[in-house]
C-alpha cells in the first residue's frame, strides 16, 4: 500500500464526496468536492471561552500516526477538510510535539484566504502553539511554523517559563502570552484558552497533538470533534492514539454527519473509502466547562 506524502501525491482530488449520514440535511446525496465543510459556521464563544473544535486523523487500528507523523494518514480530501476548518475558525491551536514532528505550516492558497475575508477574518491563519517551555533551540525555532512569514503565530507557555526564554523568543517577532499553569506545570487549558478569547478570537481549531487534546477534552473544552479514519492499518505499537487519556469520565460522540470518499489505491488499485466524522462532544456531567466561571 502507497501511504506516506507519495499517498497524498497520487491519489487526485475527486469531484465529489458522498454524504452517507447527516442529523439534519437529506442523505445520501453526493457533495461537490468544493462544498466539503465550506459553509462552517460555529457558535458564538460562551463564558469569555472562544467555541473549540478539534481535528484529528487516524488509522482504521486507531494510530494518529504513521512513521512517527500524522502528515501520512489522510488523502487531500483530508488535507481539505483542515484546510476549511482553518478558514471558519479563527485560530488553529496546536502543541509543541506536533510542531516539533511534523514541521507544520499553515499557508492557505488564496482562494481559501478570501473565503476567510469574506466571513470577516484576516486572510492570514493565526497559529497558537502550547508549549510548556521556551527554551528552544535554534533548530526548533528554525522550523517553519516560526519561520514562514505567510501566517501569523503566538507562542502560549506558562508563567513558569524563564523570562530570559521569553525575551529571546520574542526578539524574534514572536508574541508570547504567559498563562497560569496547571499542576503539571504545563499552560492551564482554559487559562489558555481564555487568552485567546480576550484577543477577540471567537472560534479556534485544536490540530492536535494527542496530549494536546487529551488535556482539552479533560478540561471539556471541546465542543465538536471532526475525525478522518483512514483505510490501513500500520501496526505500529509505539503510536500515539488521538486521545490517549486518561480522562475524567467518558466523553460521548453525538455524530452530526459522515462523509466518505472512495477512491482506489494507487499501487494496488484496491477499492478503499476514507471516513470523515464530524461529532458533537457530550460530557458525562451537566456542569459548564473548566474556568467558565473565572
Amino acid at each position: 500500500m502507497t501511504v506516506g506524502p507519495g499517498w497524498k501525491r497520487t491519489v487526485p482530488l475527486p469531484a465529489a464526496v458522498r454524504l452517507v449520514w447527516h442529523e439534519s440535511e437529506a442523505f445520501p446525496q453526493d457533495v461537490p468536492i468544493g462544498a466539503l465543510y465550506a459553509d462552517l459556521e460555529f457558535p458564538a464563544p460562551s463564558h469569555g471561552l472562544p467555541y473549540l473544535v478539534a481535528n484529528m486523523v487516524m488509522t482504521q487500528n486507531g494510530e494518529a500516526a504513521a512513521a512517527g507523523k500524522a502528515f501520512p494518514i489522510g488523502t487531500p480530501v483530508d488535507g481539505l477538510a483542515l484546510t476549511r476548518l482553518r478558514v471558519a475558525t479563527d485560530a488553529t491551536l496546536t502543541g509543541i510535539g506536533t510542531v516539533l514532528a511534523e514541521d507544520v505550516t499553515a499557508v492557505l492558497p488564496e482562494v481559501e484566504a478570501a473565503r476567510r475575508v469574506a466571513a470577516g477574518r484576516p486572510p492570514r491563519v493565526l497559529v497558537a502553539v502550547m508549549t510548556s517551555a521556551l527554551a528552544f533551540g535554534s533548530e526548533t525555532l528554525s522550523r517553519r511554523l516560526f519561520t514562514d512569514p505567510r501566517f501569523d503565530r503566538v507562542v502560549v507557555t506558562s508563567e513558569r517559563a524563564a523570562a530570559d526564554d521569553v525575551r529571546r523568543v520574542q526578539a524574534r517577532g514572536i508574541d508570547v502570552i504567559r498563562v497560569a499553569p496547571s499542576p503539571d506545570g504545563r499552560p492551564d487549558p482554559a487559562a489558555a484558552l481564555r487568552a485567546l478569547g480576550q484577543r477577540g478570537l471567537r472560534s479556534v481549531v485544536c490540530e492536535g497533538g494527542p496530549r494536546l487534546l487529551t488535556s482539552l477534552l479533560r478540561a471539556r473544552l471541546v465542543r465538536e470533534y471532526f475525525l478522518t479514519t483512514a483505510p490501513f492499518v500500520s501496526g505500529d505499537a509505539e503510536a500515539p492514539r488521538p486521545v490517549p487519556g486518561p480522562l475524567d469520565g467518558p466523553v460521548l460522540l453525538s455524530r452530526v454527519s459522515r462523509i466518505e470518499h472512495a477512491f482506489r489505491d494507487p499501487a494496488t488499485r484496491a477499492p478503499l473509502v476514507e471516513a470523515l466524522d464530524r461529532f458533537r462532544v457530550v460530557y458525562s456531567e451537566a456542569s459548564p466547562p473548566a474556568g467558565a466561571n473565572a
